[in-house]
């Protein structure tokens, strides 16, 4: 399994890294397929158990968050939500009907998967679209990688302490403390490498260490989700990591916790 983690892992880096350099559409189009999939797993996850979130209402919110982001109208965001959500309500009364047994946490289900994807997700579109918004994702991106892995291998060596043993059983506290430590010392790291206007040393130090903070509760959140649906990962898509759900739990969480940082206390 390591093996294979590590193989993908190689194979997979020199893309996204492209992907990011090349930017505008190919990067857009990257990322909001990914989007769509994680939605689709979502789904697919919940309806192994009792739940039967809508996929449409799903999708059609991880469009709207994308789609404001892409052509840069956050405007879009209020009324398409507020129409989303009349949208649910005619979905809930309907299906009710119709004899579904649990129509409305259906839908507030699919409200949740496709709000936290899609707003969570648009960050990371957001952030490629900023000034040097290439050098900002890579560095968010890195700190993400550096301390995932910590936190995995010192985990999986060291940790002895659960810190989270009904939702994720193999987290340890050990392996926490390591992408803590890991997140700032990349986030330092990186100020001093790269070339970013307004990323100081100390700014590094903020905004990896919140990733390392932050980011393992993305981890668990979609841990959460798995436990609920009986599922171990969100799918096979990524051999050796699991599916897309899989992949980038704390992606999101530092697109958007480093998008926020960036724009109100660096430019």
């Amino acid at each position: 399994m390591l093996k294979t983690r590590v193989l993908v892992a190689v194979v997979a880096l020199p893309i996204v890294i492209a992907l990011v350099a090349l930017g505008d559409w190919p990067f857009a189009v990257a990322v909001f397929a990914a989007l769509l999939l994680g939605g689709d797993e979502y789904v697919r996850l919940l309806r192994q158990s009792e739940f039967r979130p809508p996929e449409w209402l799903i999708l059609a919110l991880i469009t709207l968050a994308f789609g404001a982001a892409w052509f840069d109208r956050p405007e879009w965001h209020e009324p398409g939500l507020v129409l989303l959500l009349i949208a649910a309500l005619f979905y809930a009364v309907w299906k009710m009907e119709h004899g579904s047994p649990r129509p409305v946490l259906d839908a507030a289900l699919a409200v949740f998967g496709g709000t936290y994807l899609g707003w969570l997700g648009s960050r990371l579109l957001a952030v490629r679209l900023l000034d040097d918004g290439a050098y900002w994702t890579l560095f968010l991106y890195f700190c993400v990688i550096i301390s995932d892995s910590a936190a995995y291998f010192i985990g999986r060596q060291f940790g002895r302490h659960k810190m989270s043993p009904r939702v994720s059983p193999k987290k340890s506290w050990e392996g926490y403390a390591a992408s803590v430590v890991s997140g700032l010392l990349v986030g330092m790291l990186g100020a001093v490498a790269l070339d970013i206007d307004g990323l100081t040393v100390g700014h590094g130090a903020v905004i990896g260490l919140s990733i390392g903070v932050l980011g393992t509760l993305g981890d668990l959140g979609i841990s959460a989700i798995k436990r609920q649906a009986g599922a171990k990962d969100s799918s096979r898509l990524i051999p050796g990591h699991g599916g897309i759900l899989d992949r980038t739990d704390s992606v999101l969480i530092a697109a958007t916790v480093g998008y926020y940082y960036i724009v109100w206390f660096v430019t």
